[in-house]
């Protein structure tokens, strides 16, 4: 029974994604026999390398994808060296949560919003400090070098990556740690660096594999922040899949085998620089170099660091305020830093519209949730239902529990056209269950991350006390395991919502277009509507995952704070 439970939502993960790259690797190598080919070629790779600009789209994606997932990483892990600490971490919490919230296309907007030459940010400087009566002509957003995209993705990974690392810090003990090294004569951050980075380290390789494929693949950010002439390879291939010519899949499905290996090739390379960083951290412990600093320049030092790491979090926050104020403005003519008039000109316009899409968002993302939690507990409850003496090896290897993190590991662009393929010989393509599917292939492994370690961590003696007492296995879970763990079942299903809000290209292929939801129509009107209206659905977009997790953070406080002294 517990096998067979976890057997089947493997399947239901590991199927889309090999039959989507089945999808794509066939067309890649010219077998397509709907469109009439049916001999292996290599002419769509030569098709593909022929193309103008293919070299500068491939260079600008693994270019903006590694630095991003770099700064993000060692930004995220300076954040934590300077403010980890009991009160620290509740805070970190509080703030870093609502963030993860925010939809990927919200916070491009908002920069778009924010540092466009006529945006919120040149506004606040001109005309005193520029001179400047009427926008500049400036190539900021987008910009020829992808930085936008840059700050945008950091924006974003960031706070996964301190989330992630407050759950690893968590599963050590870092204050020992700590204070074994400044006995040493290390500081705060060369003792941070040197003895606790490398040990959650190994706990955050899944995490950093996850933002590099992400980064280096991701497609709606991009098509607001990144450059288009010629955009990212990642946009390329969308626009490839979605040429009405039928043989531009060929070429597409090419792109992106070469993406995939790009992606291998990088996480091999991430993993051979952890190799090397670690080779360096011993070799300089070993010279016995202290990397010491006199104590008041310490504390500039940690100033300083903490405004860098917070800024791309305040430049995305500064953004999403730009877009609430663009949601309300009628007239804002440059350079005034506040609109002269204030309306609702672009929510009457398309009121209808909004509640359509607010209603199909709300719907799919409950349902996606909804679902995905239910098969997290069933996997994580199977996992551990072993009796406390019970020397009996785990039903399903870690092998197993690797691949439920196949989506998120595969770039969405390699795997859903050949999804969209078996939807469509299914003759399920287009229909809400479809959608539902696609979106619980990327929330259910979200919620893994965010809440397996939380129920790993329960305390089995309480388990075993409601057993002594006379209670049954449903009884327990019930009535003890789920009361403990209800605040990061809670959290977790927010985070979930949050990432069915943002999907765009699953929504797109599985639902062939016919399927809208606020991200969908916000990349839409992103290229084509007026700014009232691109403001009004950012805020709409941002405000309807807030929403789920401030109700998600109230529900915990109210219903099941008072056990959080039971989980740790």
């Amino acid at each position: 029974m517990q096998n067979g439970v976890r057997l089947t939502i493997l399947i239901v993960l590991i199927v889309p994604v090999l039959s989507g790259l089945a999808g794509i690797f066939l067309p890649g190598l010219g077998v397509f026999p709907l469109l009439g080919r049916s001999e292996i070629s290599a002419d769509a790779f030569f098709e593909l390398f022929a193309t103008p600009g293919i070299y500068h789209a491939i260079c600008l994606s693994l270019w903006t994808g590694i630095v991003a997932t770099i700064i993000s990483y060692l930004l995220a892990m300076t954040l934590l060296a300077c403010l980890f600490g009991a009160e620290s971490n509740r805070w970190l919490f509080r703030l870093i949560s609502p963030l993860l919230s925010v939809p990927h296309i919200t916070v491009a907007i908002g920069l778009m919003f924010l540092l466009q030459p006529s945006g919120w940010l040149v506004r606040a400087v001109s005309p005193v400090l520029t001179g400047w009566d009427r926008p500049p002509n400036l190539n900021i957003v987008p910009d020829e070098y992808g930085l936008m995209l840059i700050v945008g993705l950091i924006a974003k990974e960031l706070p996964f990556f301190v989330l992630m690392g407050l759950s690893a810090l968590s599963q050590i003990d870092v204050r020992g740690y700590l204070a074994s090294s400044a006995a040493l004569g290390y500081g705060r951050l060369a003792g941070w660096f040197l003895v606790i980075q490398p040990l959650i380290a190994r706990r955050l390789r899944l995490s950093v594999l996850i933002v590099l494929v992400f980064s280096l693949s991701v497609v709606d950010m991009a098509i607001i922040l990144a450059p288009n002439t010629p955009p990212p390879l990642s946009v390329m291939i969308f626009h490839w899949f979605q040429d009405p010519d039928l043989m531009k899949r060929f070429v597409g499905s090419a792109a992106a085998i070469c993406q995939l290996g790009l992606i291998i090739l990088c996480c091999a390379g991430w993993f051979a620089l952890s190799h090397m960083i670690g080779k360096l951290v011993i070799w300089i412990v070993g010279k016995g170099w202290r990397l010491g600093s006199p104590r008041q320049f310490r504390r500039f030092l940690m100033a300083g660091l903490l405004v860098i790491c917070l800024l791309p979090v305040c430049l995305a926050i500064a953004g999403m305020a730009s877009s609430l104020l663009w949601a309300f403005a009628d007239v804002w003519r440059f350079p005034d830093f506040l609109p002269q008039k204030w309306g609702l000109g672009g929510w009457q316009v398309n009121s209808g519209l909004f509640a359509t899409l607010v209603m199909n968002s709300l719907m799919l993302g409950l349902l996606a949730s909804a679902l995905s939690m239910v098969m997290a507990i069933c996997w994580l409850e199977l996992g551990s239902s072993r009796s406390p003496h019970s020397t009996a090896p785990n039903s399903v290897p870690a092998a197993g529990e690797f691949m439920i993190y196949l989506p998120l590991l595969v770039p969405q662009t390699a795997f859903l056209f050949g999804l969209q393929i078996l939807l469509i010989m299914l003759k399920v393509d287009g229909v809400f269950i479809s959608i539902l599917w696609a979106h619980c292939l990327f929330v259910f492994p979200y919620i893994m991350l965010s809440l397996s370690e939380q129920w790993r961590q329960f305390d089995i003696r309480y388990d075993q006390c409601a057993m002594v007492l006379g209670t049954d296995r449903w009884g327990r879970f019930w009535r003890v395991k789920l009361p403990i763990l209800g605040v990061p079942i809670l959290i977790s299903f927010a985070i979930g919502f949050a990432v069915s809000a943002a999907l765009y290209l699953p929504t797109i292929f599985a639902g062939l277009g016919r399927f809208q939801t606020l991200t969908t129509e916000a990349v839409l009107l992103a290229s084509a509507a007026g700014r009232q209206t691109l403001g009004a659905a950012a805020f709409m977009q941002m405000l309807l995952p807030l929403t789920i997790f401030i109700v998600a953070e109230g529900l915990a406080r109210v219903r099941y704070r008072r056990f959080s002294a039971f989980r740790l």
